[in-house]
């Protein structure tokens, strides 16, 4: 053997040692030192998950109330591990499924599809080895049709499941939300915020799985985690070609916590009535009409009721909206129904504004409880005149008859001064020093041009524009103002209407950036452009008047309950600010809102003639806001009682007419709800449930009938489903009684409120509100 030779097998000797030693290393390392990662990877592989939903917890009105909750209803599914393994992929199952429930076959295949990014609903989101849900609420008739002949349907299985209901109908639908599929984009964000926390969503409580119903508006969806629950899992061993062959794990769901709220069902059913009976009284027209309550409690900021008409039943959501009937409750001819007025829209709220600019007056710029001001008919300002509501005319009188009567000229005077110390249009050489701009700061330390913190999605701030922010304004549309004021309004159909908007934008073009003299004074009376506030703004800002200048965030929850019955938590008051007005002034201004409903020429003592005022005095103000090519919006904001305040209400009824007329008279409506006026009370005393309602173990479902003998509902079989063939009531063949199928959960326990009323919608002294379900 040759040096070369020798040269080359130590090489290959080497290099078979040097193998050697790295298998001997990466076994080492995959079996000692990830063993247990690998392990995992591999249970993984031969272990295929099916989730089982939780029950979801119920939403609860203060007196224990279900608004929302669940119901059990016979659903039809198919399992595609079965399905998919038959000869011809099934075809001949789905063509007789097709005959007993009603729908084709094509229809079916679609369902059970699973989704994609370029596969449209319907599909399947969930597990392939998790049976799909294809018809729900079908008849005793249509299960029994599955159940006895198991061998024409295999794979296809009927059974109860939970299906989320709301009893009440379109009843506070906006404040109470309703359910969706979870989205893909929502399964990556909790994805990679459980990786970032070294988590992974099939092994945490609470996570959304494929086929998660999800809240995506309202309660349910601010609550969402809270009512969810946690999902059950259950873990199923599959050999290499799929097929189950037994059951690795299982953990059995446990249902959500139920929320209760500060809401009443009675004050809300009155409020939507109230509101409903009022649009129903004013002239026809081809715009849909629409209207918008709030009523607070003024001691916490709790939302006793929240009104936006026209409004929309839930239960469309339930199984999946429809393209057509999504387009229906999205159409502005139709009012937007989805959209809540009360807290996501927002506009001029006329007189209902002077209690701000009498705190400006009296807290910021000297003006005395018994000093007399000038209610002449007209002011001048610059080429404009101002008015008051048909030129009346005063003479002197204190700020207390100002608000009486809603005098206009007085505040706009305060303003116009206001502004002119200010620097006026403040265009010239300067410097100016920073303004004082009163007027602005008190609406906003009254919650104006900010979110009042209410725990409900998709609130609007409104709008409150000082001068920095008007320019701020300009400099972004400028060129649009500059564009119309050139090329006119094409698009608008009125030739008057059209040249007067270009007027506006030619204006706008040349000296938009200008906080001129005449906004300003609109401002004090709430009206113009500088100004927007919702419902919900201004009820809260009447509610910290009423109670000596506390501004709470409005809250619709009270408390989170367990199933069983324990407090998971309670919400409590939360204070947004502070009123930077003096106790005397605050005082002032109630005693002075009491006399728009008691004395002589109260803009309001019309509409409240009749009321116990000396048992329940009202203070209020009534608000006619004027808006540009719509007829006037309707405004009361008021509270009671007086001595002692406890709520707050506010109406607005856009395209109506004057306050007095439309929107005192609905308010006033819902106080006699609340007090038992001329009716019986929804709140009997006039305050609100001390405590929270008692929520008994399980309150997940409806109940489920008992059977004849007075028992307990019994779990389904063949003639429990049968269907009554006779008009008799009994099933066919038989002489037992129809049994109906038990439910999967126990029903509630839920002690009555205050009022006597029982926990079920359909119990109790009071119906549900017409025009709803339940």
């Amino acid at each position: 053997m040759n040096d070369g030779m020798r040269v080359r097998i130590i090489i290959l000797r080497v290099l078979a040692v040097s193998l050697l030693v790295t298998l001997g290393a990466r076994l080492w390392t995959l079996q000692i030192l990830d063993g247990d990662h690998y392990r995992k990877v591999a249970e993984t592989n031969r272990v295929r998950e099916v989730v089982t939903p939780a029950p979801r917890g119920m939403i609860l009105d203060d007196q224990g109330e279900q608004l929302v909750r669940n119901r059990s209803s016979l659903v039809i599914s198919v399992n595609r591990s079965t399905t998919d393994r038959q000869v011809d992929g099934g075809k001949a199952v789905f063509a007789a499924l097709s005959s007993v429930i009603g729908m084709s076959v094509d229809d079916i295949g679609k369902k059970i599809r699973f989704c994609g990014p370029k596969i449209p609903q319907p599909c399947w989101n969930g597990s392939p080895y998790q049976p799909v849900p294809i018809a729900k609420d079908v008849s005793p008739a249509q299960a029994l049709a599955i159940i006895e002949h198991p061998e024409r349907f295999p794979g296809i299985t009927a059974d109860l499941q939970a299906v989320r209901e709301y009893p009440f109908g379109s009843l506070a639908a906006h404040e109470l939300g309703y359910l969706a599929p979870v989205s893909q984009d929502q399964l990556d964000r909790q994805d990679a915020d459980l990786k970032k926390q070294g988590k992974d969503a099939e092994a945490t409580p609470g996570a959304y799985h494929l086929n998660s119903l999800v809240g995506v508006a309202g309660l349910e969806s601010v609550y969402d985690s809270e009512l969810r629950g946690v999902d059950g899992v259950e873990g199923l061993e599959v050999d290499r070609f799929g097929r189950v062959s037994g059951t690795a794990s299982n953990t059995a769901p446990v249902p959500g916590d139920h929320v209760v709220l500060n809401l009443d069902r009675g004050v809300q059913a009155a409020a939507e009535e109230a509101l409903r009976s009022t649009l129903d009284k004013l002239p026809g027209g081809q715009q849909a009409r629409t209207a918008s309550a709030v009523v607070l409690d003024v001691k916490t900021g709790g939302v006793v009721a929240l009104v936006s008409l026209p409004t929309f039943d839930p239960s469309v959501f339930v199984g999946g909206v429809s393209q057509q009937d999504y387009a229906a409750l999205s159409d502005p001819a139709n009012g937007i129904p989805l959209l809540s007025r009360a807290y996501q829209g927002s506009g001029a709220v006329g007189s209902t504004f002077k209690p701000v600019s009498t705190s400006v007056a009296m807290a910021k710029l000297g003006a005395k409880p018994n000093q007399n001001f000038d209610c002449a008919p007209t002011l001048q300002i610059g080429g404009q005149t101002f008015h008051n509501f048909e030129g009346s005319s005063a003479g002197p009188i204190t700020l207390h008859r100002a608000l009486v009567i809603s005098c206009d000229v007085i505040f706009d005077k305060f303003a116009y001064d206001e502004w002119l110390r200010d620097g006026g249009l403040r265009n010239g050489k300067g410097p100016y020093p920073p303004p004082a701009e009163n007027f602005v700061k008190m609406a906003e330390a009254m919650g104006f041009g900010s979110r009042s913190g209410i725990d409900l999605p998709g609130e609007t701030t409104g709008s409150i524009v000082d001068r920095d922010q008007a320019k701020a304004i300009w400099e972004e549309l400028k060129g649009s103002y500059c564009e119309r004021a050139k090329n006119g309004y094409p698009d608008v159909k009125d030739p008057a209407t059209a040249k007067r908007y270009q007027q506006y934008a030619a204006e706008a073009c040349a000296d938009g950036y200008l906080y001129n003299a005449g906004a300003a004074a609109q401002f004090s009376i709430g009206q113009g452009q500088y100004l927007s506030i919702s419902p919900l703004q201004l009820a809260a800002a009447y509610a910290a008047i009423a109670n000596g200048g506390t501004l709470y965030e409005p809250q619709v929850a009270k408390a989170v309950v367990s199933p069983d019955g324990k407090v998971v938590k309670r919400f409590e008051p939360v204070v947004k600010g502070k009123l930077p007005v003096p106790p005397e002034v605050l005082a002032y201004i109630r005693d002075s809102l009491h006399g728009v409903t008691t004395e002589g020429g109260g803009t309001a003592t019309g509409v409240f003639a009749d009321w116990p005022n000396n048992v329940i005095p009202v203070g209020g103000k009534t608000g006619t806001a004027e808006v540009e090519g719509h007829g006037d919006t309707s405004w009361f904001a008021s509270f009671a009682p007086v001595n002692d305040p406890r709520y707050a209400i506010v109406v607005d009824i856009p395209d109506s007419g004057t306050g007095a007329t439309y929107a005192a008279p609905a308010a006033k409506a819902i106080y006699q709800a609340i007090f038992g006026v001329g009716r019986p009370a929804e709140l009997p005393g006039g305050l609100p449930p001390a405590d929270l309602p008692a929520v008994g173990r399980d309150a997940t479902l409806a109940p489920a009938p008992a059977d004849a003998t007075g028992g307990a509902a019994v779990t389904p079989g063949p003639a429990a489903l049968a269907p009554p063939s006779d008009g008799t009531g009994l099933p066919s063949g038989g002489g037992g009684a129809l049994v109906a199928p038990t439910v999967l959960a126990p029903v509630p326990s839920v002690s009555p409120g205050p009022s006597g009323r029982s926990a079920s919608p359909s119990a109790g002294p009071r119906a549900p509100p017409a025009g709803t379900a339940g």
